[in-house]
């Protein structure tokens, strides 16, 4: 596959699936593939597609459980700039609390390990890795995950 040269403009990529576990790989590898094209940094691309993977999982999970399946839907939008990579995962369903959802102390992670807690740390990694998060909650309208790493 070729690799482009370093960006000069910005360059914006959408992608819009149904919210089904089985379209998640979708979403990883549409990520993969933009960092692959414009040759970001290996351990940053991973660091994205964790991010990506997290966020679509909470939406398939979490935004849509009185919702028809044909209705509920996944969008993530990427734009590249010259030392900019925003990705914003967009959804349309019940929303979340996001005051409390990613501020977990040492000792929640440390019980949550110890206990072998399935899941309650995605938003809280992806705040970690993230450069920038910002979180817009519209229950029933539009929820936005809006991540921002510095390439």
């Amino acid at each position: 596959m070729k690799r482009e040269r370093p960006l000069k403009n910005s360059k914006t990529f959408l992608i819009s699936f149904p919210a089904q576990k089985r379209y998640l790989q979708i979403a990883r590898e549409f990520v993969r593939e933009i960092c692959t094209i414009h040759a970001i940094a290996e351990e940053m691309a991973e660091d994205l597609i964790y991010i990506v993977g997290e966020a679509a999982s909470n939406v398939v999970k979490h935004a849509y459980p009185d919702m028809a399946e044909e209705k509920a839907v996944v969008e993530i939008g990427l734009k590249l700039e010259p030392h900019l990579f925003t990705m914003t995962i967009t959804d349309f369903g019940k929303g979340f609390d996001e005051k409390t959802s990613h501020e977990l102390n040492f000792e929640d992670i440390k019980s949550k390990v110890k206990n072998r807690h399935k899941g309650g740390l995605g938003l809280f990694m992806i705040d970690r890795l993230a450069d920038k998060l910002t979180i817009t909650i519209d229950p029933y309208h539009k929820n936005e995950l809006t991540v921002v790493k510095k390439i």
